[in-house]
This record gives structure tokens, sequence and C-alpha cells, in this order.
């Protein structure tokens, strides 16, 4: 068993700790889920979770959640409830399918359901989009005429020997949609079947089982036969993004799974490949999901579906904006806005930034420099609703400014 070292997100690492993990790692030149010092030199970790190797074979890191018992997965799902957000999904993880896996102790990671989802949210794009075709090669015995190339050696054993001379055995390319693209989506959609039935609760999960079956019902008439060679052949144009980013995924579905149906019956995730999880971006496209799901297209967020940046100012991007009620709104994945009367004086200084910034003032239509814009920090409590409906975003005062407010939201727990 390989030695690990296991922390909470922002968690602050022991002097010697600090030092074996330095031995093997040059932190200031090397990403792992997210480790940095402080103007003091002491290590802490970030706002990432997941696992990674300190040394390779040899030791490893652990970095938990810092609330307890967080469903993040029901997070990344809600999320995929707008397409406008789940053009941004894989900003929030990375897996590491090609270093070595590592066993752990922790039975409470829930890494496969994150490919799962991501990959049912691509094919239904692809699905809406029309699935693509493309050229395949068949074999067949045709009846009194000739397509493609004559097979001499399986025309002489299945034709000339039994004297069946209306046939004509021909190996010929066919346009069609049962093409080894369509065909590892559905085989890896066949996985995912399994996996859900298997593992998540339909009820908690139900909008995710109805996408899971309307799905396969547009694959009915593509082939689940692939074999593990023709999934390494198969290419696919830069223009086709959508299929570009499912195939990868529908490959590492596969790996994960060992290619076998049985592994997906697996109740526990001991062995993982390196993955890491950004908790500050999930949580501000979680809240962007929550606002849409109150206020639809009256909030705006920093980046449009093509990328293009629509809150920035002459200063920077600020998280979204409500037009309607010209409010700015920021997202703050700390604690310390739990607790009365206490605030991250920094997020403050940058909100008031943003708030005095002409670039931003006139995508809000203000055009006088006396007019105050009213503020919102937006954070993780458990003590809070778990919706924004029917709310007032400006419910906390922060007494210590002028229209600056708080909103806690109650975050998904398992």
């Amino acid at each position: 068993m390989e030695s690990s070292f296991v922390i909470k997100e922002q968690g602050l690492f022991s002097e010697q700790q600090k030092s074996e993990i330095s031995q093997h790692l040059d932190l200031k030149n090397n990403f792992k889920l997210g480790l940095g010092f402080d103007n003091y030199g002491n290590l802490w970790s970030s706002y990432y979770i997941g696992i990674d190797w300190i040394k390779e074979n040899e030791s490893y890191i652990a970095v938990e959640p810092k609330i307890e018992n967080l469903d993040y997965v029901k997070m990344f799902v809600h999320c995929l409830n707008h397409p406008e957000i789940s053009k941004f999904i894989k900003e929030i993880y990375h897996i590491d399918f090609q270093k070595a896996q590592i066993e752990t102790q922790n039975a409470n990671w829930d890494l496969t359901p994150f490919l799962v989802v991501h990959f049912l949210s691509l094919v239904e794009t692809i699905t809406k989009q029309g699935l693509k075709s493309n050229y395949i090669v068949r074999e067949e015995n045709l009846s009194s005429k000739i397509k493609g190339k004559i097979l001499f050696s399986q025309q002489l054993k299945k034709n000339i020997v039994s004297k069946r001379e209306d046939r004509i055995y021909c190996r010929f390319q066919e346009y069609s949609i049962d093409c080894l693209e369509n065909r590892l989506l559905k085989k890896a959609l066949l996985f995912v079947q399994r996996y859900t039935t298997k593992h998540l609760d339909k009820e908690k999960y139900k909008l995710l089982f109805q996408k899971q079956n309307r799905l396969l019902s547009a694959f009915e008439n593509i082939s689940e036969n692939i074999s593990y060679s023709e999934t390494k052949r198969i290419k696919i144009n830069a223009l086709y993004k959508e299929y570009v980013e499912a195939i990868d995924l529908a490959k590492q579905i596969l790996r994960r799974f060992g290619y076998s149906y049985m592994n997906t019956h697996n109740t526990e995730e001991k062995k993982l490949p390196p993955f890491w999880i950004d908790m500050s971006k999930l949580f501000e496209l979680y809240v962007y999901s929550l606002l849409k799901d109150a206020y639809g297209s009256k909030i705006i967020y920093q980046l449009s579906e093509d990328g293009k940046r629509q809150t920035r100012g002459n200063y920077g991007d600020i998280d979204f904006m409500k037009l309607d009620e010209k409010i700015l709104i920021d997202t703050k994945y700390k604690e310390i806005y739990t607790q009365d009367g206490k605030y991250d004086i920094d997020n403050i200084r940058q909100l008031s930034g943003y708030a005095r910034d002409w670039g931003v003032l006139k995508k809000l239509d203000i055009t006088s420099d006396n007019e105050v814009i009213d503020c919102i920090f937006i954070y993780p409590d458990k003590t809070a609703n778990d919706n924004l409906k029917n709310r007032d975003l400006k419910e906390t005062s922060i007494i210590q400014f002028t229209k600056f407010y708080k909103c806690g939201i109650k975050l998904p727990s398992k």
C-alpha cells in the first residue's frame, strides 16, 4: 500500500508533511491539486479536491471536501439542466488516465458520475444536431449484383461450392450512421446504463435517467459492436466539437470499466486514476444554475456560450450581473461569510472596483457617477435555503459597507 497525505480543502500542512512533499515535488512549477505556499512559507491546499501522486507508486496526496457529506455530483448534475452552462463543465475537473491508478482507502470519491453526466450532456447535444454519418466497410453476400470488390475466397466457400450462382460475395463501402464513431457512443451509453442502474438512486436522479433513456432510443439503429482496436482508429474532424469531446469521454468510460460490463457492478472505487475537481469553479457554475432557475435571462454570466466576455469592464470580469435591478454578484466559496460581521477585505475591494468601473457601469446603462450599485456575495451556508427562487438576494447586509450584501446557499448533501 502506498503512503498517503490526506488533508481537507484549504488545509494547512504540518512542517513535517511540507518537508516530505517538497522532497519529491517542485511545487512552484508543478500543479498538484493547487497546493501552494503563503507569504510565510506555509504549505496549504487550495479549492481543489482529488488525488495525485507525489512520487508515483510510492506516495500520494488526497484533498477532501471541506464541507462534510457534500454531494458535489448532484451540484454537477444540476448545472447540466441548463445547456448554456454545460459548455463550461469540462473546466471543472480533470482525470489523468495516462498515470498509474492510486489505491485509496477513501470509498467516498464519486469520480465515475462526473464522466457519466458530462458524457450524457455531450451526447444529448449531438443527437439534437443529428448523428453524423461516415463510410463503413461491409461484407455481404449480394443477390445478382456486384458492389465494391468481390471477395473470391468467400465467393468460393459460400457460393461456388454450394452452386449458388445468383450470389456474389462482396466487400464495399456504405455511407451510414452505423459508423464506428456512433457505435463507440452507443457502447459507452450501454456501459453508462448499467452503471447508473446499479449505483444511482432513480428518484434522486430522475432527470438523468430520463435523459439516458431518450439518448439510447436515438441510437436504436446503431450497433454496439466495436472492438478495442477499432476504437483506436477513430479520428474525428475538429469541426465536430461535441463529437471530439464525446468520443474522448466514451473511451475514458470504457477504460474506467476495463471494457467489461461486469466491472460496472463494483460498488467501491478503491483504485482511481489521478484527478482533480475545482470546487470553487463548480460552486460558481452551480450558483449560475440556481440564478438561471430563479431569474432566467435577467442574469448575465461572465462568459457567453461561445466564450465572449460579457461582464468585462476596464478592470476585470465579474461573475454575474442582474440587469433589471443593476446588481453585481460574485460567488465566494468561503466559510468566512457564514460568520456575523465577518468578511474578506480583498473581496470587498475587488467588488468595489467593479462597481466603479465605467466599462461595467455602461453595461448596466448607468451614466451617472452619483449612483452606488448594489454588490452581493453568494456563499455556501448549510443553514440557508437550497435555492434562490422567491428570495431577496439582499437579505443580509454587510453592515461595515454601504450597498454590500451577502446571500447564503445550502449545498446538496449525500
